[in-house]
């Protein structure tokens, strides 16, 4: 579904709770509920009872992942006391206790349940699909000004996807220094191309291997989008195209599928792949970064402006990546399955940053991400996050470069 619609699906089904006017203790009072992010494409986050912060539950795996590992256990007795329908009968003390709890059957299985913090009803996650359908059947819709209020959790790397306004921050020879919000986790969009480049060069790539594109690799932005535009470049399945210009296609067009056609031909699986890129975030001492997919389409990748500066210094420290990011214009010479030859304009996405003079850039967007950039001048390395305009963005640019528009 378009993602805009499903704002306004969530936006007027719960509006009525969103808008309500928060109180001083929010956590507190929200603490053991579902809660639906309604100016954020319905996104759930579930307050702990006792720590009173929010975590994030990303999908129905998710959930149940975190509703499992952030449970208490109960013993078969005590789990008896507490009823699953109204009506029945049910020991109101801990009941009262329990609420807005997940409970593990500690003496069974480890069947796992969540006690409603309104009606003391316990419901049964057997799985993920069950805690996905509870989350949504349960939730609390609530406006971002109001989550806010709520800490996310620190046990957890993510985005509190409210954040408005930009980030940015700025190195030089290796050593911070200014920044502004740097620290905020936000998603980075296709600046994570950086890091799938830097796993690829860790592989010892094939400049010259032809690799055939697959429909599954053209189909691969649609599974996080759908039919919302990205940034391609005109190859087709069937098509032979050779490495290299499979790997300036990604980095100078921002091409996810060009990314996902270079991740697999390394022999990796697309899990394995982003499982490299969190191991090289963690060789790299990352602490606030994650990837969920190879290309950046998934706004779950996050990281904050400081670590995304580190990865940037990285990344134009490796002669292939500073070659391709700062090309003018590329053609790719992609072999059809007829035997005829097509070519392939690549169009440089970073080319209104190079127009500073830069060494080496790399740009992204997603809605959630909103504009992001990374880029090299001389021994400095700038990143900036959520900027919420092209002017915005132009603007941090300017004061990073100390540029004197009236001069």
């Amino acid at each position: 579904m378009n993602k805009a619609l499903l704002v306004i699906i969530i936006s007027q089904f719960f509006w009525p709770l969103a808008t309500k006017a928060a109180s001083p203790d929010l956590s507190q009072k929200l603490a053991g509920k579902i809660l639906l992010q309604v100016e954020s494409y319905g996104r759930a986050w579930y307050v702990h009872p006792v720590e009173q912060t929010r975590y994030y539950l990303k999908d129905g795996a998710s959930a149940y992942d975190i509703m499992r590992k952030y449970s208490l256990g109960i013993s078969n007795k005590d789990l008896a006391k507490i009823k699953t329908a109204s009506g029945q009968a049910y020991d109101r003390k801990l009941t009262e206790r329990l609420k807005g709890y997940i409970l593990l059957q500690v003496e069974s299985h480890g069947e796992a349940w969540y006690v409603h913090p309104d009606t003391g009803i316990r419901y049964y996650l057997k799985d993920g699909r069950a805690a996905y359908d509870i989350m949504r059947e349960l939730s609390l819709g609530i406006s971002n000004s109001d989550l806010d209020q709520i800490p996310v959790s620190d046990k957890q790397i993510v985005s509190s996807y409210s954040f408005d306004d930009v980030s940015y921050a700025r190195y030089e020879d290796g050593v911070f220094q200014e920044g502004y919000f740097e620290d905020k986790i936000l998603p980075i969009a296709s600046l994570s191309k950086l890091m799938t480049a830097l796993v690829l060069l860790d592989l010892d790539p094939d400049w010259d291997k032809e690799i055939t594109i697959t429909p599954e690799q053209i189909n691969y932005p649609k599974e996080y989008v759908g039919e919302d535009k990205t940034s391609e470049v005109a190859i087709e399945a069937g098509q032979k195209v050779s490495f290299y210009d499979l790997w300036v296609a990604m980095l100078l067009a921002s091409s996810n599928q060009s990314a996902v056609a270079l991740a697999e031909s390394s022999g990796l699986s697309r899990v394995d792949f982003v499982a490299q890129m969190n191991a090289k975030a963690k060789e790299l001492g990352l602490e606030k970064t994650i990837f969920y997919d190879i290309a950046g389409l998934d706004a779950s990748n996050v990281s904050t402006a400081k670590e995304m500066a580190k990865i940037a210094q990285e990344a134009f420290s490796k002669a292939a990546i500073v070659e391709a990011s700062a090309k003018g214009q590329y053609t790719i010479y992609a072999n059809n399955p007829d035997g005829t030859e097509s070519e392939i304009a690549v169009v440089n996405r970073n080319y209104s940053l190079m127009a500073y003079g830069l060494d080496a850039a790399k740009t992204g967007f997603l809605i959630e991400a909103q504009r992001t950039a990374v880029f090299k001048k001389g021994n400095q390395i700038f990143s900036i996050l959520h900027a919420r305009s092209m002017p915005e963005r132009n603007e941090v640019i300017e004061k990073l470069l100390k540029i004197n528009k009236a001069l």
